[in-house]
Formats: C-alpha cells, structure tokens, sequence
C-alpha cells in the first residue's frame, strides 16, 4: 500500500509541474534581444528574433531592467512612403507568461499586456490580452 501511495504523489507532483510555465519560456534570458513582425503576415501575434531592426519595419527591442525601444511609424498616416521612429518604452514581467509593454508613439503612450504562448530562440508567440491608447 505504501508504494501506490507514492506513485500517486509523485504522479500529482509531476502533474502541477508540469503547468510551470517559468522552466517552459524562460522569459528573463529569451525576451532580450530585437524582435521584428513575423514575416508571415497571416500570422498575428508572432515576432521573430532578428540581429538588427530592419529601419524602414516594425519591431522592439527589449533590454534588461524593463527597457523597451519601439520602432514603428512616425506619423497617423499608414499611406506609403512610411517613415519609422523609435520611440522609448518599458516591459514588465506580470506573470510567468504575461508581460505589460508600455511606449511612446505618435498619438501618445500605447500599453499592452499579452500572455506569451510561446518563446525560444527564435519565435515568440502570444495573445493581446489589452490594449490602451493614453492620449497627450
């Protein structure tokens, strides 16, 4: 009796192990870097790791200690040809799989919070969970 009665306490610590989402994305150590927009455009949600933002593109690069850098367009016209900017911002861990991304852009400061879905190397996936424009 003493035997089922560990394998089936270590069968639910194995269980609730298993929803640590802190071992699964490693937020910290694989959010640092620049992202740009999937390639992909079918695909919301999606950035893709990159060496250097591309200047004429879309993308943020998150530092350490919550810096967060924003290029995107300078201006409410989205009419080619487009000029980008960058604008500066600040990320927050809310969560093992939720960050809170706040910046500057043309119309004001813009936040965010999304809940990562996936993240290594290359890929991070996730879902808008808010959106807030803040007007000047």
């Amino acid at each position: 009796m003493k035997i089922t009665s560990k394998i089936f306490a270590i069968g639910i610590l194995l269980f609730f192990v298993s929803f640590n989402t802190v071992s699964e994305f490693n937020l910290e150590d694989k959010i640092i870097g620049k992202w740009s927009i999937s390639p992909d455009k079918n695909e919301a949600g999606v950035w893709k790791k990159v060496q250097k933002l591309n200047s004429n593109e879309s993308g943020m690069e998150f530092k350490k200690e919550g810096v967060l850098i924003v290029r995107m367009n300078s201006g409410s016209c989205a009419t080619p040809p487009i000029t980008y900017k960058n604008y500066d911002g600040i990320w927050k861990k809310t969560s093992d799989s939720t960050l809170v991304i706040t910046h500057g852009f043309w119309g004001g400061k813009f936040k965010r919070c999304i809940l990562i879905k996936m993240l290594d190397n290359e890929k991070l996936m996730f879902e808008t969970l808010t959106d807030k424009i803040i007007r000047k």
